[in-house]
């Protein structure tokens, strides 16, 4: 009977040990290592102000000379923000920033120098005009190449290639990417022999770029909380031509990120 027992009980022994075992490989196995990709739609949260409090998404204007944390910020009059040293962004027709494929400017991409670019952001006077943001295979300032945006997530940190991204402003284009595609040379950029195809949400089409372009400068990054599905993303670019070459615009997007395709299944 006593050794009954013992074998008995190393028999338990042996299979909680077995179980312990397959719980941790089976907690390694689904705990992401490295980055991973997010793909899906980051939906904007509409900038509000309360006082001198500015919070949700927001876009400024840094005049040269000054820094992004201080400024000085090229005011708006159409914003009210106090001072206008900031301007409000509210979500688009498509709620806000897809990753995995583009949301093109329109065309044509302005009516008496206003924006008809709606599908990011709601075009938002700036000066008595309205811009707005698109993103594009081809950056409309530049004519070069621009990879399709993408995020990627690492333990809650954010980093993103929105080399793509672009302001439509009273006729005139400004990339505000980052990265930065290269400024307009007249020589095409490097990209890869290879060619692949992105699903422009705008248009409703396949659009074939080079698999690769260079790009110039620092990413956005960004913050994530995977519970809570909300994300914070920041970065700044320097304005290149136009009323305002030498500005630096300063960008913050935030709100909750639905993970989806990068098409729509019917098209693939």
């Amino acid at each position: 009977m006593k050794f009954t027992r013992i074998i008995g009980a190393a028999v338990v022994a042996t299979a909680l040990l077995a179980g312990a075992g397959c719980s941790a490989d089976s907690d390694a196995a689904t705990t992401p290592a490295g980055p991973q990709p997010l793909v899906g739609l980051f939906r904007i949260t509409a900038g509000t102000v309360d006082g001198q409090n500015v919070s949700g998404s927001w876009f400024r204007m840094v005049q040269p000379g000054g820094t992004p944390a201080a400024g000085p910020y090229m005011p708006n009059g159409d914003s009210p923000v106090p001072g206008g040293g900031a301007t409000l962004l509210e979500p688009g027709t498509e709620g806000g920033l897809r990753v995995g494929g583009y949301q093109s400017e329109p065309q044509p991409g302005f009516a008496d120098g206003n924006s008809l670019a709606a599908s990011i952001m709601k075009p938002t006077k700036f000066f008595g005009v309205e811009f707005a943001t698109s993103t594009n295979a081809i950056d409309p300032q530049t004519q070069n190449p621009a990879a399709a945006p993408s995020v990627t997530d690492e333990g809650g940190k954010l980093t993103a290639d929105l080399s793509a991204w672009a302001a439509s402003w009273n006729n005139q284009e400004f990339n505000q990417g980052a990265p930065k595609p290269p400024q307009r040379t007249g020589a095409q950029v490097a990209g890869a022999a290879q060619v692949k195809q992105a699903w422009d949400w705008v248009s409703k089409t396949w659009l074939k770029l080079p698999e690769k372009t260079e790009s110039e400068g620092p990413p956005a990054t960004g913050t994530y909380d995977a519970d809570a599905k909300k994300y914070t993303l920041e970065w700044t670019s320097l304005i290149v031509g136009g009323p305002f070459n030498g500005f630096t615009g300063v960008w913050h997007l935030e709100g909750t990120f639905e993970p989806g395709d990068a098409a729509p299944a019917s098209v693939r």
